[in-house]
């Protein structure tokens, strides 16, 4: 009679078990990250009769999970391949949008700007028309500004979300380590025969949210506890302790964030080993949209200016005085920063060079920034930072005994002018950073305000064929005190719009420009195409773990039907027991 009472009871408590963990994946069905799971179950050993082998029942040897490392791991993969390039194209196509949209895009502006000009060569005694010329200079100067303010706005938010996304894979890390710690607790429960299944989904969802910001890899220990890897082998969680990331301003510039190791004594940059979720894709934006976009709107500002402000100096304004500069734009716009870790105080000035000494110094500028490094006696090195190309630069001195020296080479500089002040010293090593249009856009202004004193006119005497009367030294006469008709110098400033002066004498102002939008727009394409190709990967991978460890609610009310009758009948069964247990007492008596 016990054997029939304890088989019975074996089958109820089984039955108990299975509709428990039922309702716990029905009630966990809207859970993130959770696996199904299910009871397993054992035979009892049978007991040696005369009669034979008689069952002894049911035994729940282990509830587990559904779960296979491969999906996870293609899942992880998945999400951090999305997590890169869906960034990436979200932030790119700000910039696109800033720059191809009529009402903020500098092309139509600059074409405004040059109609006017064309208006003061038709009349260049009209003031009304001079002042006009003067707004639209304005106007286009101040695009150029709000549109690398704009750009600048975006820099500030991308380092704030990196230092959130930085923020978060430590509080995952923490996490994932407070998780590793209850997990081994919890198998050591058992001496290592049964799963805490539920803190370990919890353990797989953070892996899955860290993987979104940033490609790890997982290594799962004997223990059950998993050690988290990033980048070449950096540790980020092993066992119950975490490593510490964080962002860090850049050597020479305050505005780039770089991502630090903090070690005990420390700070370790490992920027460049950081690939794959939302965090590489903020890193790759700003290295191959934001930058370069920055710098490229610079180098159109630079060039416009310093061909508007040569040929502008030549001529002369309604007052028959010397033109000076349109636009202010001297030496002041290039930024050159020491290196932190210099040993020596040697200062470093670059300049724009002057496009009358040099035709083609607007052309030969360069978007890049550089990093020039002294090297040993006279010797420097001048580095192109997009590609590492190096220019040997060799200082003259200026004057005896100034310690001032220029720096030139065999090769034309880009566009710029270089000296370095070695006064205070200079050591083996040094480094300053020379970024000719990253600023350029930025700092561009108007430099008169008087619209009298646009330099239309060349002053220069014709003969009576038309022809400049020369001086007879070869130079052209020039006519003292004003010429309100001539219009020669408005002419030459108009034809500017078609010259190709920009991007090696291959393009004009216009055509760099939309150079400039048409790359950001090709990466921006590119990188719509990337993320619906990862999307599409990405649901494949999820489908995939859904369909394994996703909880079906129809199948669940079916086990539950089934597991409620197999309750039942093991009650049943023991009421049977007890009703014979019952008569046999009865008997006795």
């Amino acid at each position: 009679m016990s054997g029939l009472l304890s088989t019975s009871l074996s089958g109820l408590m089984a039955a108990q078990r299975s509709l428990e963990t039922v309702q716990h994946n029905i009630s966990n069905v809207n859970t993130d990250g959770y696996s199904r799971q299910r009871v397993e179950q054992a035979t009892n050993a049978a007991r040696f009769t005369g009669d034979g082998y008689i069952g002894q029942g049911v035994n729940v040897t282990n509830v587990t999970r559904s779960y296979d490392q491969f999906i996870n791991k293609q899942l992880s993969s998945s999400l951090s391949a999305f997590g890169d390039v869906d960034r990436y194209h979200r932030l790119a196509t700000s910039i696109d949008n800033i720059m191809a949209d009529p009402s903020t895009g500098i092309a139509p502006v600059m074409n405004r700007f040059f109609n006017a000009i064309n208006e003061v060569a038709d009349d260049p005694s009209s003031v009304p028309a001079r002042q006009v010329m003067l707004s639209e200079a304005e106007i286009l100067t101040q695009s150029f500004n709000t549109m690398s303010g704009r750009f600048e706005e975006i820099r500030t938010q991308n380092n704030n979300d990196m230092i959130a996304m930085v923020n978060d894979i430590n509080s995952y890390a923490t996490a994932i380590a407070n998780l590793n710690l209850q997990i081994t607790e919890g198998i050591g429960k058992t001496q290592g025969l049964k799963q805490p299944n539920d803190l370990l989904d919890q353990q797989d969802a953070l892996i899955a949210k860290l993987s979104a910001i940033v490609n790890v890899s997982v290594l799962p220990q004997e223990n059950g506890t998993s050690s988290i890897f990033i980048g070449n082998g950096q540790s980020l969680v092993l066992g119950g302790g975490t490593a510490t990331f964080t962002t860090m301003q850049s050597t020479f510039d305050s505005n780039r964030l770089e991502i630090g190791l903090k070690t005990t004594n420390s700070v370790t940059e490992i920027t460049s080993q950081i690939s794959g979720g939302s965090l590489a894709g903020s890193l790759r934006f700003r290295d191959e949209v934001l930058d370069p976009a920055q710098q490229k709107l610079g180098r159109v500002a630079a060039g416009l200016a310093m061909e508007i402000n040569a040929l502008h100096e030549q001529g002369f304004d309604l007052s028959g005085n010397a033109g000076e500069a349109l636009f202010s734009f001297s030496g002041a716009e290039i930024p050159v920063i020491k290196s932190a870790k210099n040993a020596g105080n040697a200062s470093v000035t670059a300049n724009f060079q002057d496009v009358n000494s040099n035709p083609s110094a607007a052309g030969s500028l360069d978007f890049s920034d550089f990093k020039l490094e002294y090297v040993s006696g006279t010797g420097y090195t001048l580095t192109r930072i997009r590609d590492n190309q190096v220019i040997n630069l060799t200082a003259t001195e200026t004057g005896a005994g100034t310690n001032v020296f220029t720096l030139s080479s065999a090769t034309a500089l880009p566009g710029i002018d270089i000296t370095v002040d070695q006064n205070a010293g200079v050591s083996g090593g040094d480094q300053f950073l020379i970024r000719p249009t990253y600023n350029a856009a930025q700092k561009m202004t108007v430099a008169i305000d008087d619209p009298r004193k646009i330099a239309a006119a060349t002053n220069i005497e014709l003969d009576t064929n038309g022809d400049p009367v020369d001086d007879g030294s070869g130079n052209p006469v020039i006519i003292k005190g004003p010429m309100p008709g001539d219009n020669r110098n408005a002419l030459q400033l108009a034809n500017l719009a078609n010259k190709l002066g920009m991007l090696g004498g291959t393009a004009s102002f216009n055509s760099a420009y939309n150079e400039v939008v048409s790359g950001v727009g090709t990466l921006t394409r590119a990188a719509k195409l990337g993320a619906s190709a990862q999307e599409t990967l990405l649901n494949q991978a999820k489908g995939a773990r859904e369909s394994l460890a996703g909880v079906n609610l129809d199948e669940e009310a079916a086990n539950l039907i089934k597991f409620q009758q197999a309750y039942q009948a093991s009650a049943q069964a023991i009421s049977v027991a007890r009703s014979l247990f019952d008569t046999l007492l009865g008997a006795v008596r």
